[in-house]
């Protein structure tokens, strides 16, 4: 090959390769555009809170009874059902007094003999008088007639008060409710036969309700008569106040029983199960408010803005929920600035513009 054509392919492959060169090369990066969202923002902290024990608890009517009868006989006139609502005062079932009828009879009887007895004895007692006056008798004979009378007066007195008892029993044949509430649950049922004792209805004023839980030594002596609790149902915390604390420990379990108050508008019934929260000590936590807290693919987080104001979307472990808000076991530091509102806005990457900043 000529010397001229060899120098002009060196030439040719030299200017091939500086263009594949030159192909080959990336364009510049182009700056990235951050978008500009205004959210609430709070500087995290450490501050005290209460550790609770959980204790298991029940809802129970304030006041209930189960009502029996003080007659031996059949049920009768029973119209309520489980569920009802009654009024104080309001008639329940009866008992048929067919025994309690004769009862009355008898007494009556024996104290129309008594008085009949009693008039004898009288007249008697009137006309040895006299004559004793005229010394007509002997004193031992005025003695025993004195002494008839007596006796006559009282079996007359004990007559009427056997009336008396026999007539108060009849009134036990019809039971009223003692006070307004709810029948719960029937024991018996109309032509049953019902005896002195025996449970027949169970009654509860459902318009006053209280939690009864049972504590151990320790958290009873933490515990004080108008302290405020929160209790724990279905997610929702009520707060309850301490009524009454059972200083006597159950034998088998060595624990106390607690009763709570709860508000009127708890919406909560009786045989409800609830869990209540009774504080031990204080210990130091981060809180977020509930909603600072997300859930990106199963994964709790939140958004922590860093040095240069750019929201990162981090993994926390959530501990348990607070009246202050929800605490985060791990995840987060001391001082670390969380996104707490306009989260629907906020993507990762975004430039925070704080709108105000809390001291968490």
């Amino acid at each position: 090959m000529n010397t001229w054509k060899r120098t002009a392919f060196i030439a040719a492959l030299a200017c091939s390769a500086t263009s594949l060169a030159a192909c080959s090369k990336s364009p510049p990066d182009a700056p990235q555009v951050q978008r500009k969202v205004a959210a609430p923002v709070v500087q995290m902290g450490s501050r005290s809170m209460a550790a609770f024990a959980h204790v298991p608890g029940t809802v129970t009517a304030h006041q209930q009874v189960q009502l029996s009868s003080r007659l031996s006989g059949y049920i009768r006139a029973m119209s309520v059902r489980d569920g009802q609502a009654v009024k104080a005062g309001q008639l329940l079932f009866e008992v048929d007094p067919t025994n309690v009828l004769g009862q009355v009879q008898q007494a009556q009887a024996g104290l129309a003999e008594a008085e009949s007895a009693l008039t004898d004895a009288r007249s008697n007692y009137y006309r040895f008088k006299a004559l004793y006056a005229q010394q007509a008798i002997p004193e031992k004979q005025w003695d025993q007639v004195k002494s008839t009378y007596a006796m006559a007066q009282a079996r007359v007195a004990a007559a009427r008060g056997g009336v008396s008892t026999a007539q108060s029993q009849l009134r036990y044949a019809r039971v009223r409710a003692p006070f307004s509430g709810i029948i719960t649950r029937k024991f018996m049922q109309n032509g049953d036969l019902a005896s002195p004792g025996q449970p027949i209805l169970a009654l509860a004023d459902t318009s006053r309700l209280e939690v009864q839980c049972s504590v151990g030594g320790t958290l009873y002596r933490s515990l004080h008569i108008g302290q405020k609790i929160a209790v724990i149902a279905d997610g929702k915390s009520i707060s309850a106040t301490v009524l009454d604390l059972v200083g006597a420990a159950d034998a088998m379990t060595h624990t106390h029983m607690v009763k709570l108050g709860l508000p009127a508008d708890s919406t909560l019934q009786a045989g409800d199960y609830v869990r209540v929260e009774v504080p031990v000590t204080r210990r130091q936590a981060m809180v977020v408010p509930v909603a600072a807290l997300l859930d990106r693919a199963g994964i709790p987080g939140v958004f922590v803005v860093d040095a240069r104001g750019i929201a990162r979307y981090r993994m926390v472990r959530p501990g348990q929920r607070t009246p202050e808000g929800m605490e985060i076991l791990s995840g987060l530091s001391t001082g670390e600035t969380v996104v707490v509102g306009n989260l629907a806005a906020v993507n990762n990457g975004d430039h925070i513009e704080p709108v105000g900043i809390t001291h968490g």
